[in-house]
């Protein structure tokens, strides 16, 4: 039988998913549908990214059909869909290309990790290998959504962990008037294709309790304080503190571009962390 990896029931460290629920949670009159995988878990706290969840693969029709059926309190709020690159390959597909079709106005985030994730990290035709693990034809997203029929000014690829550039992304192509696909390009943190980096730390002196870090919902970074100020117009501000665990973090740095006052860093090795060593007499 094939070993597939435990699935904690949260989004892991470095998850490419965490980029996109955030920019998600950060823009406005969205109605966001999500779909079956990792990124479902969107729709709890600390994102509250997707409005609603049906079946796997229903995503992109859902999408569609809000899109034609919008009421007056609907038109002046974008549509997005939320679906994984497997889930798209299983199901999606068909969708988009109804979508096409029929001249609806969705943007969609396929979120392409290179593994059938929630179930333990799977091999798929968008992986480029096959289920024993041999090489394999992969697949382009990209040639495949315009295939399909969208038109390539509107298919947008994105490194997930580059915060800005992934809400500017969302924000760009949720006003435009035609389909749109913006493709994720990072792989699941949990296998053999992610590259763990140095850890990151926070300096206390510098860290404002601002909490954007925490609302990356990285399970790395939590709470270490929390303070109630009184600004000068009277009213009361907690302001939350953070932390990072060294031992979960795998260095991505995405929390590193929500911190303003640059209180997040690699530390420098001391004396103390050099492994020196000696090489015995021949």
């Amino acid at each position: 039988p094939s070993k597939v990896f435990p699935r904690p029931p949260t989004m892991c460290a470095s998850c490419p998913l965490l980029g996109p629920c955030f920019a998600l949670s950060h823009i406005r009159n969205l109605n966001i549908i999500g779909d079956i995988g990792c990124y479902t878990l969107g729709a709890g706290h600390p994102w509250n990214a997707l409005d609603t969840c049906i079946s796997m693969g229903a995503s992109l029709s859902m999408a569609h059909g809000m899109d034609k059926g919008r009421g007056e309190s609907d038109e002046k709020k974008s549509i997005v869909a939320v679906i994984g690159d497997s889930t798209f390959l299983h199901m999606g597909m068909q969708g988009l290309l109804n979508m096409i079709y029929n001249r609806g106005n969705v943007t969609v985030l396929l979120l392409d990790n290179r593994s059938v994730g929630m179930t333990g990290g799977q091999e798929n035709p968008g992986t480029g290998q096959d289920l024993h693990g041999l090489p394999a034809p992969r697949l382009d997203f990209a040639k495949l959504v315009e295939a399909l029929g969208v038109r390539p000014e509107r298919i947008r690829m994105v490194d997930p962990y580059q915060l800005p550039v992934m809400v500017k992304l969302v924000r760009e192509e949720t006003k435009m008037e035609e389909p749109s696909v913006i493709i994720t390009n990072r792989p699941c943190s949990l296998t053999d294709r992610f590259e763990h980096l140095k850890p990151y730390t926070v300096i206390d002196d510098k860290c404002t309790g601002c909490g954007n870090c925490i609302d990356l919902g990285c399970p790395a970074i939590s709470v270490a304080r929390r303070e109630t100020v009184t600004a000068k117009s009277g009213k009361s501000k907690e302001l939350v503190f953070a932390s990072i665990d060294s031992n979960a973090c795998t260095g991505c740095h995405m929390c590193v571009e929500t911190c303003a006052p640059d209180a997040i860093i690699q530390p420098q090795p001391t004396i103390k962390d050099r492994v020196i060593r000696i090489q015995p007499h021949a």
